[in-house]
């Protein structure tokens, strides 16, 4: 006995179920609304914590003054303390249709310092930083008991002395860049970031890995296929699709062939770094070699396989900031080229720090010694100045391991509990911090 089913029938059940879902989703986000204590929110369709935000542009549902599709990559970039604004404090959250957990977001000094500092209540969303463990488990994407072994190893390659290393290294890279705008009347870029991106990787290679890399280098060593500099900018620039696509396709285009290419001759040269330094390290000082020695003279034995070091050397390597923040390279590189488009714009500030530095160091046509950088209190303004209008690293995960709460203010001065479910995310909003007056009011008058 056959069971036919008329189009009708058809349509009428595919509605229903439909419907069940929709009438699903939407109980599902009335709970959560109600567990937060209906704190202000933005709403969207789409959570900002799906992989799809990271293309999908921001938009509204047609006639809808609050409901939108997607918030995009850039919400926070773009509307900075605005949001908060309009929803009248400065905690509120962001919740979706499609499943995904409520997120906290946050703009006030006070309980973004409680988040970042209470690692037992609010902890490391790891999942979210599964495209920084292509090479292995490090420092950013490990928590707790794995996180802390990672930490006593990692942490004493970043002391007095690389900071000196980094910084004379940081002059004989100038120095060379110098030299290569040397009787030159006009110096044009369409793009600053190609120079700044050059100039981190070369310090960072340098101070952290003992590999001098001129400006012009672009010549493989023997038995690779790229050198060093072109192999971390390829990876660099294809991390994101690495992780998306499946190893199978990374050769099915020429584009996706450099990068797979790139990453296996990273992982070469830091596999090879590891066994040529495994018995001299002692003879070099750079960051590498005292991560290779902390990790070899730890005094309780501990010790990090190779693959856990080679994960750590990558993020050390690369940084970027995805979902996530990551130090590196493109953090630090993004930071310079917003400072120069800034002192650019602003040209009597360019002046005002350029006599200052004048006064400062001593030699009046060479470089600031190590010893004269505490000295230059107004740099560091101008870079915190330039942080504060763009951050290089949005936003900062967290996830609220118990049911708890903060205490805010909302837009009339009145005071504001709002409770956190366990589960829950809670994302600290750099842009929106940095531009909430009231957290930044206690250091608009401060002099340099």
């Amino acid at each position: 006995m056959s069971l036919q089913i008329s189009p009708e029938m058809f349509l009428l059940g595919g509605g229903v179920m439909v419907a069940i879902g929709v009438a699903q989703k939407a109980w599902t986000y009335r709970q959560d609304r109600q567990a937060a204590g209906y704190t202000p929110t933005l709403k969207s369709v789409i959570s900002m914590l799906r992989p799809t935000m990271a293309v999908l542009p921001s938009g509204k549902i047609p006639f809808s003054k609050e409901w939108y599709i997607s918030l995009g990559p850039n919400w926070w970039t773009s509307h900075k303390y605005e949001s908060f604004r309009k929803l009248g404090q400065d905690v509120i959250t962001s919740t979706s249709l499609d499943g995904m957990p409520m997120i906290f977001v946050v703009a006030d000094a006070d309980i973004a310092q409680e988040v970042m500092i209470n690692r037992a209540r609010f902890t490391k969303p790891i999942h979210l930083y599964g495209v920084l463990e292509l090479y292995g488990a490090n420092v950013v994407t490990t928590e707790g008991d794995e996180w802390r072994i990672h930490r006593k190893i990692t942490g004493p390659s970043f002391s007095e002395s690389s900071n000196k290393l980094v910084c004379d290294e940081t002059v004989l890279v100038m120095e060379g860049l110098l030299d290569l705008w040397n009787n030159k009347s006009v110096i044009e870029y369409e793009d600053f970031s190609d120079v700044t991106m050059q100039l981190a990787l070369m310090v960072i290679c340098g101070a952290g890995f003992g590999i001098r890399v001129s400006w012009t280098d672009t010549d493989a060593p023997e038995g690779h296929k790229l050198s060093f500099k072109s192999a971390i900018e390829a990876v660099s620039g294809g991390l994101l699709l690495k992780f998306a696509m499946p190893g199978f396709a990374m050769n099915m285009t020429e584009r996706t062939s450099k990068i797979e290419t790139a990453f296996d001759e990273l992982k070469v040269y830091i596999q090879e770094m590891i066994r040529d330094r495994a018995s001299n390290y002692r003879d070099y000082s750079d960051l590498f070699s005292n991560l290779m020695a902390a990790n070899e003279n730890d005094s309780e034995g501990i010790k990090l396989t190779d693959d856990e070091l080679t994960g750590n050397i990558f993020v050390f390597l690369i940084g970027k900031w995805f979902a996530t923040p990551t130090p590196g390279h493109e953090t630090t590189a993004h930071t310079l080229a917003f400072t120069i488009g800034f002192l650019a714009l602003y040209p009597d500030v360019q002046e005002k720090l350029y006599e200052h530095v004048k006064r400062e160091v001593a030699d009046r046509t060479g470089a600031p010694t190590y010893s004269e950088v505490p000295k230059l209190k107004y740099a560091l303004a101008v870079f915190y100045e330039t942080l504060r209008l763009f951050s290089s690293v949005p936003t900062i995960p967290k996830i609220s391991t118990e049911d708890t709460s903060v205490r805010t203010v909302n837009n009339k001065g009145e005071p504001v509990v709002v409770p956190i479910p366990k589960g829950s995310y809670v994302s600290v909003i750099a842009p929106a911090l940095h531009h909430n007056r009231t957290s930044i009011s206690n250091i608009l008058s401060v002099p340099y």
